[in-house]
């Protein structure tokens, strides 16, 4: 016992609860995993952009979502008016699910999106309007479906494959 108050006091938590910090600790722990695996079902609000919408869940919680594995054209880029509108005329105003993978830096949830069981990250890909984010994607299956899924809109010409030489969005972004 002496030697465990001993460590204690050297650590630095000399004035503080055990309990205290016992507490604390089982909540951070989880931390580090929040958000990872959750499902949550709602209404689009709002698409924000290409790859990011509102949503109010069923539980009238607002969340900001990130789709997974999705990197789209910026706004003020070219496609990005046309991503935006795609993403928003497949899904605004409509009950969809997301599962939720990660939290981001910026606090967004960053999951995959299903309406009526169709996984809109995939679609918007598919579709030409936007592109794998392969720096971020880690999902095997997902990540491989959506490369396939790029090559073939690639090879057909859609959607911003149709331009002479569309410019990812990461280097959109780094350039400025």
């Amino acid at each position: 016992m002496k030697f465990s108050i001993k460590i204690w006091r050297v650590a630095g938590f000399k004035g503080v609860s055990r309990c205290f910090l016992l507490a604390l600790a089982l909540a951070i722990i989880p931390m580090g995993a929040a958000g990872a695996s959750d499902v949550y079902r709602g209404h689009v609000e709002r698409v924000i952009d290409g790859d990011t919408i509102s949503l109010l869940t069923n539980d009238y919680e607002r969340l900001r979502v990130r789709l997974y594995g999705v990197d789209a054209p910026e706004k003020n880029q070219e496609w990005g008016p046309q991503s935006t509108g795609a993403l928003s005329a497949k899904i605004a105003g409509r009950e969809v699910e997301v599962i939720v993978e990660d939290v981001d830096r910026y606090s967004r949830q960053v999951g995959i999106i299903f309406l009526d069981g169709e996984n809109v990250n995939l679609w918007l890909v598919s579709k030409g309007h936007a592109w794998i984010y392969e720096r971020y994607c880690v999902l095997a299956d997902v990540c491989r479906a959506m490369s396939e899924a790029q090559n073939k809109a690639q090879a057909l010409g859609v959607g911003l494959w149709s331009m002479p030489a569309p410019k990812p969005p990461w280097e959109h972004r780094r350039r400025r």
